[in-house]
């Protein structure tokens, strides 16, 4: 019988679509994808909550993922898809509802695949200069946010993956 250690462990994520970049997060995080008809604005939330949601007996909080990485607006879309995860926020386990663009698939790879990165390269198509040719502010806060949150990439038939780091991504005191 075969056992694969653990570099040879194939892993699986779920991929969707954030401004013009592709994200993954670990496949056991999601628990449904739905079209949310009504998300109810919170007053005084960040920028980046865009509501709370009835689903099921619970009320869950509405992120959109595009704001929390001060990606570019998405397209206007009436209802865009919304990733229902389970995960652990300082300790604590909490389901969210993560606003995307548009919902991907599910990939499966190898740890080796991984390129762990300190410098997180952008489309330089994403860049949006100012008069005198520099990087504006809002696409070096972007590129900022993203180095905060994603430090491996996978690329899957020419698309990079930026694989999310879930326990940094949001913390308790912003969602309360």
């Amino acid at each position: 019988m075969l056992t694969q250690t653990s570099s040879q462990a194939f892993k699986k994520i779920f991929t969707f679509s954030a401004g013009s970049e592709t994200f993954g997060l670990p496949l056991h995080l999601l628990h449904e994808v739905i079209y949310p008809e009504h998300i109810t604005r919170v007053p005084k939330a960040p920028s980046f909550m865009a509501g709370i949601l009835t689903y099921g007996s619970e009320t869950i909080s509405v992120l959109d993922i595009s704001k929390k990485l001060c990606l570019a607006a998405p397209s206007i879309r009436v209802h865009h898809p919304a990733i229902i995860i389970n995960t652990s926020i300082e300790g604590k386990i909490t389901q969210l509802a993560l606003l995307v663009e548009r919902f991907g698939k599910i990939v499966q790879y190898k740890s080796s695949e991984v390129m762990k990165r300190k410098n997180i390269p952008f489309n330089s198509s994403t860049a949006k200069s100012t008069a005198t040719g520099q990087p504006s502010a809002s696409y070096i806060q972007s590129r900022e946010a993203i180095r905060k949150f994603v430090s491996e990439e996978l690329y899957r038939a020419g698309v990079r993956i930026r694989l999310l780091n879930e326990t940094t991504l949001f913390s308790l005191d912003e969602l309360t």
